[in-house]
């Protein structure tokens, strides 16, 4: 069934079992601009309806096997039908209990036969201007649809545009590890929310130079991709880890619990022990196998002050310690050798 603002040129259903009343409406109804589809039952007229949407229906109500109030009832029921407008026909006179069954299943009008030409016209055409004006207004309607649409798709792109630029500001591109700005964001907002619960790892690779000058570049980066996967997979939910630059990464341990100190020289001990073991590398098409190792170095929030610089610095040189020691080592700031 055709769309109501597609239809360029309204369609009228004139539905009446006797062939010459057909005929009349059919010769009355040429002076509208319409097209006049004839139904001879109200089988008939129900198929019409069907098959195409028309914008007013003139009814019978007399009619053998199915009345036009039976038409009217099914009509109705039948979604988008139960909105096209009927008009009545009748050859008697009706009482006030027939206009309001009419009414009640959906006639907005009655007339009465032999129809008086003037009013006949005179209703078709309100009608047919009704029915373009609600055309043009589905048509607006799609209108404002289809621009509300596009707005909301172009709203959607540009706020994934801006999360991508965003990721971008606060992401290093090779690992996509949290890069050092967003690493020392979290952790002020970390340290200004309880400093006793934080601490940090620094992590220097031993090795990558090694590496990175035998293998090529596309190695060395392949070696930092795969650091980041097995720390970014090493810790709790609640952890940051980032990659500073070059070969150094930053492990931000957040929400320590009261007796956190050994879990997080447990957690610093695994980082040395997980970038101990062999990496299997790919790069340029050809496989290898790199061995490195790592130092690191811990500070606790609590014990080595509640600023950024100050907390970074105790972790820093902790780790430089570690390496002076004999890399592959751990160093808790402030002690007085390696703990490993």
């Amino acid at each position: 069934m055709s769309d109501t603002a597609d239809t360029d040129r309204p369609s009228i259903l004139v539905v009446d079992d006797i062939h010459a009343n057909r005929v009349a409406m059919r010769r009355l109804l040429a002076q509208v601009d319409a097209d006049i589809v004839e139904a001879d039952s109200g089988a008939a007229a129900l198929s019409a309806c069907l098959e195409e949407q028309f914008a007013l229906i003139l009814l019978d109500v007399q009619m053998p096997d199915m009345d036009g109030f039976e038409v009217a009832e099914l009509l109705s029921g039948q979604g988008d039908l139960s909105d096209t407008p009927v008009i009545f026909v009748t050859a008697n006179s009706t009482d006030e209990l027939s206009h309001l069954e009419g009414y009640r299943l959906g006639a907005v009008d009655y007339l009465t036969k032999p129809v008086n030409e003037t009013i006949l016209l005179a209703k078709v055409r309100a009608f047919l201007e009704l029915y373009r004006t609600r055309g043009r207004m589905q048509t607006l309607l799609r209108q404002v649809e289809d621009y509300n649409r596009r707005l909301q798709l172009e709203v959607e792109e540009r706020k994934r545009a801006e999360a991508r630029a965003l990721h971008r500001a606060y992401h290093d591109q090779l690992t996509d590890l949290p890069n050092r700005a967003r690493f020392y964001e979290c952790l002020e907002a970390a340290l200004t929310e309880d400093p006793a619960s934080v601490a940090l790892i620094f992590v220097d690779l031993d090795g990558f130079k090694q590496v990175n000058d035998g293998h090529g570049h596309a190695a060395g980066d392949a070696l930092l991709v795969a650091v980041a996967g097995r720390l970014r997979h090493g810790f709790r939910a609640e952890d940051l880890v980032a990659r500073l630059g070059g070969d150094e990464f930053a492990v931000l341990l957040r929400a320590l619990p009261a007796e956190g100190r050994a879990l997080a020289e447990r957690l610093a001990s695994q980082v040395v022990d997980m970038l101990g073991r062999p990496f299997r590398l790919e790069a340029e098409g050809a496989h290898l196998s790199a061995h490195i190792g790592a130092s690191a170095g811990l500070a606790f929030g609590a014990d080595h002050g509640s600023g950024v610089d100050s907390l970074v610095a105790a972790a820093d040189e902790a780790m430089y310690e570690a390496k002076r020691g004999g890399k592959g080592r751990v160093r808790v700031a402030g002690a007085s050798a390696p703990d490993r």
